[in-house]
């Protein structure tokens, strides 16, 4: 019986309750950007998602250039569209599943000049010192890609109960 096998589903704004879980516990997303002249670009990315928006950093990693010379902040400053794939692969093809955001990106500077914008900040810094480690030896920097989320698609091998 296949009547099981497929679920494919597409949702507004918001990201499923079903597919949460599976999306704030994968640990890497991979970012679509594309420039004017519609030339895509992907980047694998840590991300978190916050009051259904995604965050990307652009964090202190060894860069050979500027955080403002990169191809996914040029192609954002461009073209905001951009879509978020987060998925799970492994030989048993009936764990396989996928979400994809549609969204429209900006840069974002996290400069705390309200208290709300520093309470905001904590806990977006916070959320990515717990989901990854690494931060507490380097620093998250304070630009961040912020996805706002217009469509979800999602699939997984089998339904979701």
């Amino acid at each position: 019986n296949n009547d099981s096998l497929l679920f494919i589903s597409i949702a507004d704004t918001s990201v499923d309750k079903k597919f949460l879980k599976l999306i704030t516990s994968a640990r890497i997303g991979h970012l679509t950007t594309a420039s004017s002249n519609l030339q895509p670009y992907v980047t694998p990315v840590v991300f978190i998602l916050q009051q259904n928006n995604i965050f990307v950093p652009l964090d202190d990693k060894p860069k050979t250039i500027s955080v403002k010379e990169l191809k996914r902040v040029k192609n954002i400053e461009e073209n905001p569209k951009v879509s978020f794939l987060v998925d799970h692969y492994e030989e048993d093809w009936t764990n396989l599943w996928f979400v994809m955001i549609i969204g429209c990106a900006t840069l974002v500077e996290m400069n705390g000049r309200t208290e709300k914008s520093r309470k905001e900040i904590r806990k977006i810094h916070t959320k990515f010192l717990k989901k990854y480690s690494q931060y507490t030896k380097l620093s998250i920097g304070r630009i961040y890609i912020k996805i706002k989320i217009d469509k979800t698609i999602y699939w997984k091998y089998n339904q979701i109960k």
